[in-house]
């Protein structure tokens, strides 16, 4: 086929006309501009070598490497009781407790309803009654719009329909403050986030319904932004801040390392977003540890990082103890879930086998391990296994160090699931485990 535009002129002559029009338009070449001296350095500007307060260059002689062959470590039986917490019969499963003290506890259920123990009894203080739109999620004001939270349009209403009023099913999580009772759910509207919805206790014993203010997006490095995705902590009067990558908008858009508002180096997989997420620890300004859910781990002094191959493909928490050096709980691989300890200063460590340990819950002076079918202790000196006598959703310690431990009786079946996206529902379940009982 033709060319529509003419020839095609050959590419030598093509480039010639091209050097000609340059030089037709540039005219004469200038003279090579005259050296400038360098300028003086300020002597209040940071040198870009130097250590942040408390630690230094990443010498072979500081920071040395983790050792990478952990010693077995050694677990032993938990002699504690479990206490049961008589609940109302056919109460569903408990997701959640938190507590001012040991006579002032509140329970979440999965149907909603919400129990206060006094330190004597029960008591069913109610559910919640919120309602969201069925496009986005977004609190509906029944006061304003009583139609649509009657009970006529709740029926007929159905998700990705005309707008109309959900009722808020998905309550997950209580939090418990001097002065409120909240709990809290995330609605799921099929988007790329989740609408937060909060309810709070009145004094009066109702509950309000509020939007909550902080949701799944993360104003990360890429906006700059303050929101629920930044991790703060405060070492030595030294201010850490790591932001991650916008979730919704730039998932890739970067993480972020400010120490006392100064940006710090982080490794190229961190920086560039390519890593499973990212945590900060710190034994000091100058023994930072970084760590993301893949189950990598960094140790720096924020001008350089040096890797240890923590031999988890998943990592749930990294955190670090004063007294008994650094803990990672994480995972070999599916249902091979591992505890590691490090003394960075002596270069040695041990491995703990923990199956079934997904979560962490400090205590004090030591720390518990909990998942749905496990439970361990570490007092500071051994690391014990219970054998829970429940499932176990969530736990709670209270000051006293008590431990809470909720969740369900699978040998109770409330309802048996009737598709095969559903669950069956099992009983609920409260135990309480003495803090002061040893072995």
């Amino acid at each position: 086929m033709a060319n529509p535009f003419g020839p095609t002129p050959p590419a030598r002559a093509l480039a010639s006309s091209l050097l000609v029009a340059l030089f037709a338009c540039s005219g004469s070449p200038r003279p090579a501009p005259a050296e400038r001296p360098a300028p003086k350095p300020d002597p209040k500007a940071e040198a870009p070598s130097a250590a942040l307060k408390g630690g230094s260059l990443l010498d072979d002689d500081e920071l040395p490497a983790l050792p990478l062959d952990l010693s077995a470590g050694v677990i032993s039986a938990f002699a504690g009781r479990f206490e049961p917490v008589v609940l109302p019969p056919k109460t569903p499963t408990i997701v959640d407790a938190a507590g001012r003290d040991e006579r002032d506890v509140w329970m979440l259920a999965a149907d909603g309803r919400v129990f206060r123990w006094d330190g004597a009894r029960l008591a069913d203080r109610g559910a919640p009654r919120c309602f969201t739109d069925s496009c986005c999620g977004t609190l509906v004001d029944c006061a304003k719009q009583p139609a649509m939270c009657s009970k006529q349009a709740v029926e007929r209403c159905q998700p990705f329909g005309p707008s109309c009023a959900l009722p808020v099913t998905t309550w997950s999580s209580i939090r418990v403050t001097p002065d409120d009772v909240i709990v809290r759910a995330f609605v799921e509207t099929g988007g790329m986030r989740a609408s937060m919805v909060e309810s709070r206790l009145g004094k009066k014993g109702r509950w309000s319904c509020e939007q909550g203010s902080e949701d799944l997006v993360y104003p990360g490095s890429a906006g700059r932004g303050d929101g629920p995705g930044a991790r703060e902590l405060t070492v030595d009067g030294a201010s850490l801040r790591l932001e991650g990558p916008a979730v919704l908008v730039n998932r890739y858009g970067g993480t972020l390392l400010l120490i006392d508002g100064r940006r710090v180096p982080l490794p190229e997989d961190v920086h560039q977003g390519y890593s499973a997420g990212a945590e900060i620890a710190a034994r000091s300004p100058g023994d930072l540890w970084l760590w993301t859910y893949d189950g990598f781990v960094w140790r720096g002094n924020g001008l350089a990082w040096t890797p240890w191959p923590s031999g988890l493909t998943s990592m749930n928490e990294l955190w670090v103890d004063p007294n008994d050096g650094v803990w990672a709980l994480g995972a070999v691989e599916e249902n091979q879930e591992e505890l590691l300890r490090w003394d960075p200063d002596k270069g040695s460590g041990q491995r703990f086998e923990t199956p079934g340990a997904t979560s962490v819950r400090s205590d004090g002076r030591g720390f518990w391990l909990w998942g749905l079918k496990a439970l361990y202790h570490w007092d500071g000196a051994a690391l014990r296994r219970a054998a829970p006598p429940l499932a176990i959703k969530n736990v709670w310690r209270g000051p006293s160090g008590e431990l809470w431990a909720v969740g369900s009786d699978r040998s109770v079946v409330l309802r048996k699931a009737t598709d095969s996206d559903e669950e069956d529902e099992y009983a609920g379940a409260v135990f309480r485990v003495s803090g002061g009982q040893k072995p």
